[in-house]
Formats: C-alpha cells, sequence, structure tokens
C-alpha cells in the first residue's frame, strides 16, 4: 500500500491537480479517469523501502559480486563528504553504467559504510517474480522505457521524482539510460535529469547535489552479449531464468571493481550561469558536464592497457611479453605523469601481472597466444587479437580512450597540416585542431573549443619542450618523430572510421535527414563490416553504438535538415574525417 503522505506529495499538490485537469480534457477523459490511472501508475512506480529488506538486499549484493570478483575498491572518505553535503540538499548519484552488477555493487558499498540506500531508477523490464518485490523494498522504483504516449504516466513520474528529492531521500539512476556495449561512456539521456531541475524551478528543493560515479571493471562478465548486439543482436530480456542463469555462470576470477565518485555538482549553481528562459540548454549542459566529470573519475586499469598495446601494434604477428611489457611500462609512466586517475597498484604492475591479465583475456578467446611456452619465462610467445576479437577487445581500450583525445589530437593535427613549413604549418595545425575538436567533442565531453586546445598545447609541451618554435623551424616530421610512441592510431582511429562510414551513407542522401533510423544505421553497419572484411577499416569500427554516434556527429554539421541538397555539405564532411584518417595512416608509418 502508499503511504498516504506518499500520496499526498504526489497526487494532491495543486499543481498536479491542474495538470492533470488539462490532460483529462485534452484525452477526453474525465477527472475521476485520469486520476484513478494515476492513483494505478503510481502503485506500479513508487518504492516501499523496509529497512530490513535493503539491508538484506546489501549484504546479499555483496554475494552476487564477489562469486567473480575479488574487492571492490573506493575511498571511504568520499562517502564521509556526501553525508554531509547531503544533510541540507539531495544528493542524486549518477553512475556510469558497464554492468548489471553496477547497482549490487553500490547498494553494498552505500550499505558497508552505513549509509541509507538510494531511492534508484529501475527499468520496468527488471520487476519480474522474486526480483522485483525485493528490489523495490531495497528503494527501487519502476519506470517504463517508452512513455512519450502517456502524459499522465510522465506526470505522476515527474511528481513522485519531486516528492522524493523533497524529503531529502538520495536517488539514483543511470545518466547513460542503458548500458554501455562499447565500454565507452554513453550520451546523457534527459528525462529524468529534467524532471529533477523542474523540482528546482518549481521551489520544490533549494538545490540538488549531481553525483558523477564511475564504475569500473578489470573484466566485464557480459562481453559477448555486448559484442554481439553491436553487430545488431536483439537484447536478452531479463526474466527469472535469466537471471538464475547469470548468477549460475558465475565463479571466475575477473579480477576487481573500482568505484571512484566524482566531483559534485550544484544544480542551482550551474543553472545560475545560464539565462532563466533557456532551460533546454541548462540541462544538457549539466548532462554534459556530468558525463565529463565520471570520464575525469574513471580510473586507467592494467587490463585497458594491455589490450590497447596488443591493438596498437600493427605488425601481424603479435607482440613479445618483452615488447608488451615496455610498451604498457611506458603508458603506466605517462598515465602517472599526466596524473591519470588510476586503480590500485598500476604503478606496480610488473611482468607476472601482465600474465595474469593475458590469461584471463585467452580464456575468454580474446587475446591468442602462440609460440612455445615450454623456455623459461615463455620467452618465445606472442601475444596478438585476431580480427574476430577486435571489437570484444576494444571494449577495455575505449573505457579510457577519452583520456588520450589530447594527446591524440596533438599528433593527428600536426601530420594533417601537411608538408607546409614556417607559419603555414602552425596555421594549419590550429586549424586542423579545431576542425578534429568539432568532429569528438559531442561524443567525448570536451570542453569548448579554447579549453581544448590548452590541454592539447600543454601535452605538447610535456612530450616536446618549445614545440611552437621546434615546428617552426625542424617541420611536422621531426615533432611527430619525439611525440612517439603514438597514440591516435590506437585511441581514435576506429572512431573516425565510423564516422567516415556514416558521413559516406548520407552523402549518397539527396536532402534532409534519414527518415528511418533504424534502417539507415543498419545499412552503415553492413557496409562497414564489408569494408572490414576487406580490411579497408579495423572490425571494431563496424560497431553500431559508434555509427549511431557518427550519425549524432554528422547531423549537427548539416547546415539544415530540410535543405534541398545537403550532398555537397555531407561530401565535404566524409573528405575531411578521410585525410584525419590518411594523418594517422602517417603516423602508423
Amino acid at each position: 500500500m502508499i503511504p498516504r503522505s506518499a500520496r499526498l506529495g504526489v497526487l494532491t499538490g495543486a499543481g498536479f491537480r491542474s495538470d492533470l485537469t488539462r490532460i483529462a480534457r485534452e484525452t477526453g477523459r474525465t477527472d475521476r479517469e485520469a486520476m484513478r490511472a494515476a492513483r494505478k501508475y503510481l502503485r506500479e512506480i513508487r518504492t516501499i523501502p523496509s529497512p530490513l529488506v535493503a539491508g538484506f538486499g546489501g549484504w546479499a549484493a555483496g554475494k552476487v559480486w564477489r562469486r567473480n570478483y575479488g574487492n571492490v575498491h573506493y575511498d571511504p572518505r568520499d562517502l564521509e563528504r556526501l553525508a554531509e553535503l547531503g544533510a541540507d540538499h539531495p544528493l542524486v548519484f549518477l553512475p556510469s553504467h558497464k554492468s548489471q552488477l553496477d547497482h549490487a555493487v553500490l547498494h553494498h558499498v552505500l550499505w558497508r559504510n552505513g549509509r541509507p540506500p538510494n531511492y534508484t531508477a529501475s527499468g520496468i523490464n527488471m520487476n519480474f517474480f522474486l526480483l522485483g518485490p525485493i528490489l523495490r523494498r531495497s528503494g527501487s522504483f519502476f519506470i517504463r522505457r517508452r512513455i512519450g504516449d502517456r502524459p499522465i504516466y510522465k506526470r505522476v513520474l515527474r511528481a513522485y521524482l519531486a516528492h522524493i528529492l523533497e524529503e531529502c531521500h538520495p536517488v539514483e539512476w543511470y545518466i547513460e539510460g542503458t548500458r554501455s556495449r562499447t565500454g565507452k561512456l554513453l550520451p546523457p539521456t534527459y528525462g529524468l535529469l529534467t524532471y529533477a531541475a523542474e523540482a528546482i524551478w518549481h521551489g520544490r528543493c533549494d538545490d540538488i547535489h549531481a553525483i558523477p560515479v564511475s564504475i569500473s571493471y578489470d573484466h566485464v562478465e557480459e562481453i559477448e552479449p555486448y559484442v554481439a548486439e553491436q553487430r545488431g543482436a536483439v537484447k536478452r530480456r531479463e526474466t527469472l531464468i535469466w537471471m538464475v542463469k547469470s548468477i549460475l555462470r558465475m565463479g571466475r576470477d575477473y579480477g576487481d571493481i573500482h568505484v571512484r565518485l566524482g566531483e559534485p555538482l550544484s544544480m542551482a549553481d550551474l543553472f545560475a550561469g545560464h539565462p532563466e528562459a533557456d532551460r533546454r540548454g541548462m540541462v544538457a549542459a549539466l548532462g554534459t558536464e556530468i558525463c565529463s566529470r565520471i570520464n575525469r573519475a574513471t580510473p586507467v586499469t592494467a587490463t585497458s592497457l594491455v589490450v590497447s598495446a596488443i591493438l596498437g601494434d600493427p605488425g601481424p604477428h603479435g607482440l613479445s611479453m618483452a615488447r608488451l611489457g615496455e610498451v604498457v611500462g611506458e603508458l603506466v609512466r605517462d598515465a602517472d605523469a599526466r596524473r591519470l586517475p588510476a586503480v590500485d597498484g598500476l604503478a606496480e604492475v610488473d611482468r607476472a601481472g601482465i600474465e595474469r591479465i593475458v590469461r584471463t583475456l585467452a580464456r575468454r578467446r580474446i587475446v591468442t597466444v602462440e609460440g612455445d611456452s615450454s623456455r623459461p619465462g615463455g620467452a618465445s610467445r606472442t601475444y596478438r587479437i585476431e580480427p574476430d576479437q577486435r571489437l570484444a577487445a576494444s571494449y577495455y581500450r575505449n573505457t579510457v580512450a577519452h583520456h588520450y583525445v589530447a594527446p591524440a589530437a596533438a599528433e593527428v593535427a600536426i601530420a594533417a597540416a601537411g608538408r607546409a613549413t614556417g607559419e603555414a604549418l602552425l596555421e594549419g595545425f590550429h586549424d586542423r585542431l579545431g576542425a578534429l575538436h568539432g568532429l569528438l567533442e559531442s561524443d567525448f565531453f570536451l570542453p569548448d573549443r579554447a579549453t581544448f586546445s590548452g590541454q592539447v598545447f600543454g601535452e605538447l609541451a610535456r612530450r616536446v619542450p618549445a614545440w611552437e618554435s621546434r615546428l617552426l623551424d625542424e617541420g611536422s616530421a621531426r615533432v611527430l618523430a619525439r611525440l612517439r610512441p603514438h597514440r591516435a592510431p590506437w585511441a581514435l582511429r576506429h572512431f573516425l572510421e565510423a564516422y567516415r562510414v556514416v558521413a559516406g551513407l548520407l552523402a549518397e542522401e539527396p536532402a534532409g535527414r534519414p527518415s528511418d533510423r533504424k534502417a539507415f544505421l543498419r545499412s552503415a553497419l553492413e557496409r562497414s563490416l564489408s569494408h572490414a572484411r576487406q580490411d579497408r577499416i579495423p572490425a571494431e569500427a563496424a560497431s553500431l553504438p559508434l555509427l549511431s554516434a557518427g550519425l549524432r556527429m554528422a547531423t549537427w554539421h548539416d547546415p539544415a535538415a530540410d535543405g534541398p541538397d545537403l550532398r555537397p555539405q555531407r561530401e565535404a564532411l566524409a573528405a575531411e574525417v578521410g585525410r584525419f584518417l590518411e594523418a594517422i595512416k602517417t603516423l602508423d608509418q
């Protein structure tokens, strides 16, 4: 039964009653019918928190994730600071979404530290026999994914979220809306974020503090279905049988889990910097800033560096353990010099640690190990990733790719400036860097162009002191030689290859944007798979999420969606992406 206080807070407010009456008129219902529907939706959505069940859920959550993982690493001091922050204003936890275990991990961490469970927005697909009642009594409230044609449902959900925020309960949902199949953070969803912002605009809360949360795994159990879905397979449906099978499949050594709390963000402070009329712009800025802070908090893992090293090797024969150790060691030192967030113990990763990672990847057939294992230390073994496993391996590289956009962009912009000399070369570099920022800004939540350029200049100054004068005096080839080993071939190429496929396909459209987005992306996937089979693009570029990001980028560059003929502009965009890819090829050579 819904507590009376919740019913009063959600269904009886003057604003809610007024909106419900308006919706009833617009949909041809009586006020009584509209209220009956509202009560039904509230019963479907609401949580019924029980301290006993929530405590059991926190304990059980730990039992579940421990079947695959050793430890969860986090800083208890971060939680102590949140206790002070949440004393006066509600907290909204916004985690990245890498695995079905994410909620269990965060719930366990909060329970273990004596924190109350978050009121968590869960997909209604998780409300099945046995699991649904436990989640509901542990703090979960269930929401539908598609609510555009249900105005009463939308109004009840908005009122319910405002009520629990007004009561200062901590709330949680995934900013991406769904799990990332690629490892890279997805664009933010704005539904619940807008409803939370409205709680401030309508005076229900003075402020809300958004808490960006990064949850990372040394190895992720769901890689195989993620690869299938990137290639067009239908997502598995969650049921009781699915849950039981998932638990029974556990029992593997997948390393550890890493939870990092990003810098809290005051929504009221952020909104104060925007004009009152631009509320849509406020929410977009809020979502982008939250995602940016999640990225900044996401740690570099040893697995991500090992996979990046092997994927970045241009040779067909793979890397020896000695060479793999050298490359990983260089990346570790670079991460330390740049003060990137890193998992505990990354600086001490040694040959034995690399071999453990490779063995785990080899058991999952992601890495192929060849050679004589009988010699001391397996000295003649080589490690490589076959084309049909590059998409699976790319997941781990993509989790940290955002940390390498600035150094990679510096390399690409210099190489793309061509063979000009002197001031013309420097001018070409700045021009190419600006164009590259325009291509990548939405996919990687980059700061504005001036700030990003400052980051790139800082990276260049760190790696090549007096880089501008060297570029003027020595030319691009010598400066690029000083920037070795290059990051762009493994950090950016597959994203840009997906962009080029989309831009090329769009250039064949006479005008307007694709009327059937799904059909367009299927065509793009077919084309990219064909290119991958011909070794024209890396296999990991044939990915629906990457192609979808390319479509989002390309439509941003359309001067007008309904122009008479957009082919010239789209052909120019495809050519520009192609020039950047040619520049990356020169880095490989």
